[in-house]
């Protein structure tokens, strides 16, 4: 059992080390008590654990970055003890077969004005390489798409006159020296001559040229007997008048009505 003047001494040594860890700065220069960089150490020891820190830190390559308000000549210097190289040239950028030498080039240029070291640069070019190809890949899939898309629309509105109709148009383009503007890009990334408008234009012309000059065609146009889907189903409307003999099983004509409605018929919904 401990004796009364041992408990009393317990609170007076806490006391004591309670006081020593609240009053440790009285022991340092006034000047420097309240400096900031002393706001986070709590006693005598963590502050020489700091110290020890510091010691350890000496003769380390360290780099301080600029502030907002230094100059070119300090930016300059900071990129060079980060890695810069010391012109564009030098950089290791390894260039693909389809990279163009001009966007290599700028790029060099445009990482070594950014102050990237070598190991930025190059991978920001791999990284970009990569991004570009994804791209490209998943844009040669929309226009496959989109291609196969416009021959089916235009398939349905020319039904059998479809080949000849985009023939017609294709000689158009030729014979007026227009070749060029096939490969023209719009603003989502398709090709003209890939528009089913545009085809159906060039097409229209064609067949309209070929229908007024009849023997003083063009060359290499074609005068198609082939109906359109717009020309079977004006042709059926024709033949399934109210009035006419497809209604009338007792009109001489009735069953020569007949069958033409269901060879048109055919050719529509083939």
């Amino acid at each position: 059992m401990m004796s009364e003047e041992q408990v009393a001494e317990v609170p007076e040594e806490g006391v004591a080390q309670s006081v020593e860890a609240e009053d440790w700065r009285s022991g340092i220069p006034e000047e420097i008590r309240g400096h900031r960089s002393l706001e986070s150490i709590k006693d005598i020891g963590a502050l020489a654990k700091s110290y020890v820190n510091a010691q350890s830190m000496i003769g380390a390559d360290k780099v301080v970055v600029p502030s907002r308000t230094a100059n070119d000549d300090q930016w300059n210097e900071f990129y060079s003890r980060i890695g810069r190289p010391e012109e564009p040239s030098q950089y290791t950028i390894e260039a693909g077969e389809s990279d163009l030498p001009e966007m290599v080039d700028w790029f060099r240029s445009t990482a070594h004005e950014l102050g990237l070291n070598d190991r930025q640069a190059t991978d920001l070019f791999t990284k970009y390489n990569e991004f570009a190809d994804g791209i490209n890949s998943q844009g040669l899939v929309d226009r496959e798409a989109y291609i196969a898309q416009t021959e089916t629309d235009l398939r349905q509105e020319f039904g059998e006159a479809f080949e000849d109709r985009l023939e017609n148009g294709r000689v158009i383009v030729e014979q007026f020296g227009m070749p060029d503007i096939m490969e023209a890009e719009l603003a989502d990334g398709t090709l003209l001559g890939d528009h089913p408008e545009f085809i159906k234009m060039v097409a229209g012309i064609g067949e309209f040229i070929s229908s007024r000059l009849g023997e003083d065609q063009l060359e290499g146009m074609k005068v198609s007997n082939a109906l359109t889907n717009d020309d079977v189903r004006q042709q059926l409307e024709e033949y399934m008048r109210r009035d006419g003999p497809y209604w009338d099983s007792t009109d001489a004509h009735h069953q020569h009505y007949v069958d033409k409605v269901s060879e048109l018929h055919s050719l529509l919904y083939q």
